[in-house]
């Protein structure tokens, strides 16, 4: 997937056209690249530009992550990018999403990709925390596996209810896959997954957005997150209190 850093940058040209554009049908080209017109990719070294919540982790050495306004908590790994609390993503569904991290980016061709991300954020109103999380889900894994040749198929998951610290919520997964040899961008992955976690709250549903590669790209070799981090991270979400 472009990383989510390139992807707020489309976001934010978009809505000025139009707010439902899926983000990643925009292909952000370089100069980048070997003559023989081969897509090269190039890991770049992980950056945090926003502290960690002081919080003690509840998974020994992680980043703890802290979103006042959705009244979450929850953890990312330590060699996760925290980025500036100033970016954020809107979703083709109108949800904005802050306290944004990255894993596994890498250059590509002159743009910036990542393996995985994460944010989270409130869906206002009473909203059932099932299909908030479903609508959600289904549109960042659109926004992010398709592009300009083709829309990527989503498949949804059912609702898997939850409570964390009492306050009842769902999960929900989206999985999105385009055609590879379809696909105009050969430095993205074709295959990913996308988690949200849902809770009730008097905001509304407070969100947590997990989205990850689960196949490299045609010409990417970049490693994927292993599925029990991905986990792991879910696991954590809790109130923030």
């Amino acid at each position: 997937m472009l990383t989510v850093r390139n992807q707020r940058a489309a976001v934010t040209a978009a809505a000025l056209v139009l707010a439902a554009t899926v983000i990643a049908g925009f292909l952000l080209l370089g100069s980048g690249g070997d003559e023989s017109g081969e897509a090269t990719a190039t890991a770049v070294a992980p950056t945090s530009t926003r502290a960690a919540s002081p919080r003690p982790p509840r998974n020994p050495g992680w980043q703890v992550i802290d979103d006042p306004a959705a009244g979450l908590r929850y953890e990312v790994p330590p060699d996760w990018s925290l980025a500036p609390d100033t970016e954020s993503l809107e979703s083709s569904s109108g949800v904005e999403l802050g306290h944004l991290a990255d894993f596994g980016v890498y250059l590509c061709q002159g743009a910036e990709y990542g393996r995985a991300f994460s944010g989270s954020g409130v869906v206002p109103g009473a909203v059932d925390p099932a299909e908030a999380a479903a609508e959600l889900a289904a549109a960042i894994a659109a926004d992010q596996y398709s592009d300009g040749s083709q829309t990527a198929r989503v498949t949804l998951s059912r609702a898997t209810p939850l409570v964390r610290d009492g306050a009842r919520g769902a999960l929900v997964r989206a999985e999105a896959e385009a055609t590879a040899d379809d696909v105009a961008d050969r430095c993205a992955s074709t295959k990913g997954e996308i988690t949200v976690v849902a809770l009730a709250t008097e905001a509304g549903a407070a969100v947590v957005v997990l989205g990850a590669d689960v196949e490299p790209g045609a010409d990417s070799a970049a490693p994927t997150v292993a599925v029990e981090q991905l986990r792991a991270v879910t696991d954590s979400v809790r109130l923030r209190r």
